[in-house]
């Protein structure tokens, strides 16, 4: 009895493997260009919706900037306990002119 075993080598052809290897890499050329098509289009349509919220904001905040402002002039305190107001609401010394 022979215990040897013989094993073909294994045999590819070039040509469908070669063939095979242009296909996956065209195949994964076409994957990125349609990631980065989808991706461009997608922070495009999120940046429209932020400047449109950010739009929105800034309309509310000239809403409320057009309010009249209140007059945060400091009234003068008072130099002496003889000052008194002059009916008019503005102070009027008494005595030195």
């Amino acid at each position: 009895m022979n215990n040897k075993s013989y094993s073909t080598p294994l045999r590819i052809k070039a040509a469908p493997m070669t063939a095979g290897m242009v296909l996956v890499g065209a195949g994964a050329l076409m994957g990125m260009a349609g990631m980065i098509v989808g991706g461009t289009a997608l922070c495009s349509a999120a940046r429209k919706w932020f400047l449109a919220q950010a739009g929105q904001e800034q309309q509310a905040k000239r809403g409320w900037g057009m309010r009249p402002k209140m007059n945060k002039m400091k009234m003068p305190m008072p130099a002496a306990t003889t000052t008194t107001t002059n009916g008019n609401g503005a102070y009027a010394r008494s005595g030195h002119a």
